[in-house]
């Protein structure tokens, strides 16, 4: 992972959630997630209460939240658009005990094609999200707090492979000490303006787009 910037750390709010079990929490959650629905943008619900799960695994008290929220994304023409969940359609994320925004599916969001099949496929999606400091290329606009209730037989079985591992893996013996903590292979911004970006330098891509476009009026 390469790492950029440490600098304009909030030091009026007490904590952070460590480093460590940032990268613990967010690559356990995402790689099972992953791999037991096949892809977790269709599972944002169920990735914002693994996470919360992950968290508590390590005394942290966090909340699955309910809301719309947006981000930019780059199209394969190198436009720029907002994409994400609002009017009727809903988004789930994680509030930490410590102000942070937690948002595992942002970085993978341009997975899913749009409606509208003339557009342009989407190529680029902002960071996972890990911060009390949320940058202008995304919009959180909290309703309520989510609990997850699932009906569908086979959600309830993909919950609970999921559960398993998080529960075994997201807790303090489970991290080795002295060890670099290994985050998932996808662009992470965490408080204190901390970017770690992915093998393929995603955020160096979406961030230069950005420079050259600018970012357009939020549609919430």
């Amino acid at each position: 992972m390469d790492q950029h910037s440490h600098d304009h750390s909030d030091s009026h709010v007490s904590g952070n959630t460590p480093i460590e079990v940032v990268a613990q929490v967010s690559r356990i959650v995402t790689k099972v997630v992953d791999r037991i629905t096949g892809d977790r943008n269709d599972y944002p619900l169920m990735v914002a209460a693994a996470c919360a799960e992950g968290l508590k695994g390590f005394g942290i008290e966090a909340r699955v939240i309910y809301g719309q929220a947006a981000w930019i994304e780059v199209l394969e023409d190198h436009s720029i658009i907002w994409a994400g969940c609002w009017g009727d359609n809903l988004h789930f994320w994680v509030a930490t005990q410590y102000g942070e925004v937690v948002d595992l599916n942002a970085s993978v969001a341009h997975r899913r094609r749009g409606h509208d099949l003339s557009m342009p496929n989407p190529t680029l999606s902002p960071p996972i999200v890990w911060s009390r400091e949320v940058p202008r290329f995304y919009r959180y606009l909290p309703e309520g707090v989510a609990e997850l209730e699932l009906t569908d037989e086979s959600d309830i079985q993909k919950y609970e492979k999921v559960l398993r591992e998080v529960h075994e893996k997201c807790r303090p013996d489970a991290l080795t000490e002295g060890v670099q903590p290994e985050f998932p292979n996808e662009p992470i911004l965490c408080s204190g303006r901390r970017l770690l970006d992915d093998s393929n330098q995603s955020f160096k891509q979406f961030d230069r787009y950005l420079g050259v476009k600018g970012i357009p009026d939020s549609p919430i």
